[in-house]
């Protein structure tokens, strides 16, 4: 049985535009080496991240975190997070 919506979401891994996409991520720890992944992410072409919601991450008062990034990107900072030693719960596509 599949869920209607895989189809759709398969399709977003052959998406190779710099088209920003929201993308919510969730985290174990939201201290620095998570915020040093993120800020590493917002240096590259297409991404953006609130820069307040970032300070409340380094400051350890948000485990999640919001951006806009291309679909490319989204496996790159979770294989930087891994290597951080930073859990990954969860990673969420808030819009198409």
């Amino acid at each position: 049985m599949t869920h209607p919506d895989i189809p759709a979401l398969e399709a977003l891994s052959r998406d190779y535009s710099e088209t920003p996409r929201r993308v919510l991520f969730v985290l174990g720890s939201g201290k620095n080496p998570a915020v040093e992944v993120f800020e590493a992410a917002a240096q590259q072409r297409s991404t953006s991240i609130d820069p307040q919601h970032l300070a409340e991450m380094a400051a350890g008062r948000r485990r999640s975190l919001t951006l806009c990034t291309p679909m490319q990107m989204v496996p790159e900072i979770v294989r930087s997070l891994a290597r951080s030693n930073v859990a990954v719960y969860q990673v969420q596509l808030l819009e198409e």
